[in-house]
């Protein structure tokens, strides 16, 4: 009894972990970046992160992962606020992720 306790938790760790494919590229940065694209998630999430970039826009600066510094650009003209484009501010050869992935039910 006492072994499959232990296999189950440790089935179970590695299921619920996650598991990481390939090395870091920008590919996978610019596919993790892209899917806030025309949302509203980072203008609720980041309030306090906002900064008039231009007359009709407004920039939320962010660091993920260390040393890439990158920012969402919104709309700045009315209600709702929506993420328009991304733009790389420094540190783009910091700018890589790496694809991964869980098994979920």
């Amino acid at each position: 009894m006492r072994i499959k306790n232990i296999t189950f938790i440790i089935f179970s760790l590695f299921i619920f972990n996650g598991c990481y494919s390939k090395g870091p590229s920008y590919e996978y940065f610019k596919e993790n970046r892209d899917i806030h694209l025309f949302k509203t998630v980072i203008p609720d999430r980041f309030h306090n992160k906002r900064e008039v970039y231009s007359e009709d826009k407004y920039i939320y600066k962010l660091e993920h992962p260390k040393g890439c510094h990158f920012g969402y650009l919104t709309n700045r003209d009315g209600k709702p606020e929506v993420v328009r484009e991304w733009i790389i501010l420094s540190g783009e050869e910091f700018c890589k992720d790496t694809r991964s992935w869980t098994l979920s039910f």
